[in-house]
């Protein structure tokens, strides 16, 4: 058996093994669902205490030798190498209760502008003294909008949220229809579930005051382009794409097990998923930072042609232009564009005919936001709204994939997940109410070499962790200490990849009653 050394500290055990030298901290009652009821987030999390952590948990990180290093107080960061491996652990530790720190994320300049992680950070804080300490890559956003002859992608130049994503306290992209594995920050701190979002805009009909000539519409999407929707539905009627079929109609598969999807002129789309509606409602908030996008931006989908309808709206709600063609609409400052497709739908379903009906010039237009944790269970009645209020804002939403841990158990699959050795992003919480930042990437520069994803959780579980969450990897992860990338990039002659968000660890600290022993 290893010899132990112990260290005593309320409720918990240090545990340091000889064979690894790596500190293993075993906790006998999570502090996080404390944090979290003391700060009010939403779904409660009394039932999330970790079991002890097992010391014996087999990972990649068996055998390798952990340097550390303190960035700043209340925050370790902390590199796992061997000379065995091909991968090295990156790890970064945020105990707010050592230091006056806080784990916040940020789109940088703005929501439709893809940045650099270290760009991102960058746009943090007012002097030098407020940059973040540590940051990494935060959630999945579209990679690609066509592809080559060879079938490589050719990558997407606008900022696209693929799936839920809040900024201070404002939605800024939808959900998938059955909800999507997210981490809510919020006061400084991470809370692991399930996050829905809906949306709804409002014409009062031309007449203020009376509600009898009011319309309200679903609004189908945000900052992304009108009948193209990626990854996973976002409306009921939303549709697969066509695909190749056997002779016997089923499916047809590449070798990795991907359904062969076809794109409007019949070629296998080497991406994906992707979806398609012929009649929706998307919103371009006043944080796109762009010029709204024209139609025929991607082959993959035929919705996406459509000419369409497209209104600007003032900081006051008012419509103050309307085109019959979308596209090259600067956005008003603190207001908004829709973009509208579909003619020929029935009732309030053909967008472009909504707002042509009930978006004229001079027409007020309030929208509605809802985010909804809705956690990891079935039962409906504990789901609460996230408190969205954009005059104070204290909400961000970073959207992931799989769900590696959950109440200290691995719950990411072995197979049937992303079996791929790829680069790895996760960020996940410790029984000490600590936050993780984790990578996984190669080891030397020019590789692109990483862990499966039911791996990655296992590197959770051996740190400690209660909840964890994979965000954005691949060329995406990016691990960031003092404004400096420390990782080996996978992306080709080792340049950083733009990504949609990130997340980071800088000045702060709210508050928390003292916690008896």
């Amino acid at each position: 058996m290893a010899k132990t050394s112990t260290t005593s500290r309320t409720a918990h055990t240090l545990v340091t093994t000889a064979a690894t030298g790596r500190a293993r901290r075993v906790c006998r009652f999570a502090a996080v669902p404390v944090a979290l009821m003391t700060l009010a987030l939403t779904q409660s999390a009394a039932t999330a205490v970790a079991d002890p952590v097992d010391s014996t948990v087999t990972s990649v990180l068996d055998g390798m030798t952990p340097h550390r290093l303190v960035v700043a107080d209340g925050i370790e960061r902390t590199t796992y190498s061997s000379d065995s491996q091909p991968v090295v652990v990156r790890v970064a530790v945020i105990d707010p209760d050592e230091g006056a720190v806080s784990v916040r994320s940020t789109v940088g300049a703005a929501v439709g502008v893809k940045e650099r992680t270290t760009a991102m950070l960058d746009t943090v804080g007012t002097t030098s003294a407020d940059k973040p300490y540590a940051g990494v890559n935060g959630g999945y956003s579209v990679a690609y909008k066509d592809q080559d002859a060879a079938g490589d992608g050719i990558l997407e130049e606008r900022s696209i949220p693929m799936v839920a994503s809040v900024q201070e306290d404002v939605v800024q992209g939808a959900s998938c229809t059955s909800g999507q594995n997210a981490v809510v920050l919020q006061h400084g701190r991470p809370h692991f579930t399930k996050i829905t979002t809906t949306l709804e805009i409002t014409s009062d009909g031309g007449t203020a005051g009376d509600r009898t000539d009011d319309a309200t519409r679903t609004v189908d999407g945000l900052n992304r382009y009108p009948g193209w929707i990626t990854f996973c539905r976002q409306g009921p009627d939303d549709r697969s794409l066509p695909y190749l079929k056997d002779a016997n109609g089923q499916p047809v598969r590449d070798a990795g097990g991907r359904i062969q999807y076809l794109d409007e002129n019949g070629r296998v789309i080497k991406s994906g998923p992707y979806y398609e509606d012929d009649s929706e409602v998307v919103v371009f908030t006043s944080a796109y930072g762009q010029k709204t996008p024209f139609p025929g931006h991607t082959p993959w989908v035929k919705a996406d042609n459509a000419e369409g309808v497209e209104v600007a709206v003032d900081a006051n709600g008012y419509v103050i232009s309307k085109t019959a063609r979308r596209g090259g609409t600067t956005i008003p400052v603190n207001g908004m564009v829709l973009q509208g497709i579909g003619t020929t739908q029935s009732g309030d379903e053909a967008g472009a005919k909504w707002l042509d009906e009930h978006a004229k010039v001079g027409t007020r237009l309030v929208r509605e936001q809802h985010a909804t944790d809705i956690g990891f269970n079935t039962d409906p009645a504990d789901d609460e709204d996230l408190d969205l209020d954009p005059a104070h804002p204290s909400i961000d939403v970073v959207n992931g994939t799989h769900l590696l841990m959950r109440n200290a158990e691995v719950v990411a699959p072995e197979e049937g997940g992303n079996e791929r050795p790829d680069p790895r992003t996760a960020i996940g919480t410790d029984g000490w109410g600590r936050t993780l930042f984790v990578t996984v990437t190669a080891k030397n520069q020019g590789e692109r070499l990483g862990v499966p994803i039911h791996d990655l959780a296992k590197i959770m579980q051996d740190l400690g962790a209660v909840d964890a969450l994979n965000l954005d990897g691949g060329g995406s992860t990016t691990f960031v200490v003092d404004g400096q990338v420390k990782n080996v990039l996978a992306d080709p002659g080792g340049v950083e990849r733009p990504v949609y968000d990130s997340v980071y660890a800088g000045r702060g600290g709210h508050g928390l009653p003292a916690i008896g022993d």
